[in-house]
């Protein structure tokens, strides 16, 4: 039993042991989260030098050491040789350093999901090591349904929440309340038929519908593209 979270990876050290086929994309994926990526791989990664000249990550040439751990706030291991994840995994646990051995779960502290990403919304399926594959055409089946207008609506709904704050200050639930008058709104449908002010009005309207004296409270203004 797998027990789900999501990690705030940014300014944050991770070690990633590389060398196997999916080097480069995972790298680049725990640098787009904002890590603090140490490569270390003896092999070539050419789709990874633009982050190296970027200074995204840092890449050490060689195989694994264990004093590569020090510091170390995660580890990912993908060699190009699987009998390495038991020496990482010693390593790693003798420091309670928490690794994702990839495809070997014996020594796995965590698994990785399949993730569809549309700006903020994030959608990540596991099957809990049993077929990952199952998990990646399920991630490809919310892809088609969850599309880029999830993030405008996203972004626009995140320029509400000083005003849900404002309104409701001291009510747990009338916020609560005025949340899911939103999220039940049709501002989706006018953010998907690109009418995002409209959907703002929407918005507007569902936020304020129990507050007595709506006008006294300034409008927020943000500039958000129509899909």
């Amino acid at each position: 039993m797998f027990f789900p979270v999501m990690l705030d990876l940014r300014g944050k050290r991770v070690l990633f042991v590389g060398g196997g086929a999916e080097t480069a994309a995972k790298v680049r994926r725990l640098a787009q989260a904002g890590a603090q990526v140490v490569l270390v791989s003896p092999f070539s990664h050419p789709e990874l030098e633009d982050l190296v000249e970027q200074g995204a990550i840092v890449w050490h040439h060689r195989g694994f050491l264990p004093s590569d751990l020090e510091g170390v706030w995660l580890c990912v291991a993908h060699p190009a040789g699987r009998w390495i994840n038991a020496l990482v995994a010693q390593a790693a646990r003798a420091r309670r350093v928490w690794l994702n051995a990839v495809d070997d779960p014996a020594y796995c502290d965590f698994i990785l999901p399949a993730v569809h990403r549309q700006g903020d919304l994030i959608l990540a399926v596991s099957t809990s090591g049993a077929a990952p594959a199952l998990g990646v055409r399920i991630k490809e089946r919310l892809a088609a349904e969850y599309g880029p207008a999830y993030a405008i609506y996203l972004e626009l709904l995140r320029s509400f929440r000083p005003l849900v704050q404002q309104a409701y200050p001291h009510d747990f639930e009338a916020r609560k309340a005025a949340w899911y008058r939103m999220v039940d709104s049709a501002a989706l449908d006018l953010v998907v038929l690109g009418e995002v002010e409209r959907a703002r009005g929407v918005l507007w309207q569902a936020l304020y519908a129990e507050t007595p004296n709506p006008t006294s409270i300034s409008f927020p203004e943000t500039h958000l593209e129509a899909v």
